[in-house]
């Protein structure tokens, strides 16, 4: 069985914190690596969020971080 990932599952694993991570990461500690899937849609919205991080940024920290 395939498990799908939404975009805010795959926020939530990037900010490697709080409540909602843990939980999170146990459940998906239950599946098989190969069983976790995320959509081409998904990525997108995570490649179009890092870009638009980037062009925000105002300080070189910030940039690197991006």
């Amino acid at each position: 069985m395939k498990f799908l990932m939404d975009t805010d599952h795959i926020s939530i694993l990037q900010r490697q914190s709080g409540r909602e991570f843990i939980n999170l990461n146990r459940k998906l500690g239950q599946h098989q690596l190969g069983d976790i899937v995320l959509s081409i849609v998904s990525y997108h919205e995570q490649i179009m969020g890092c870009h638009n991080f980037i062009n925000r940024a105002r300080r070189d920290e910030v940039l690197v971080r991006g």
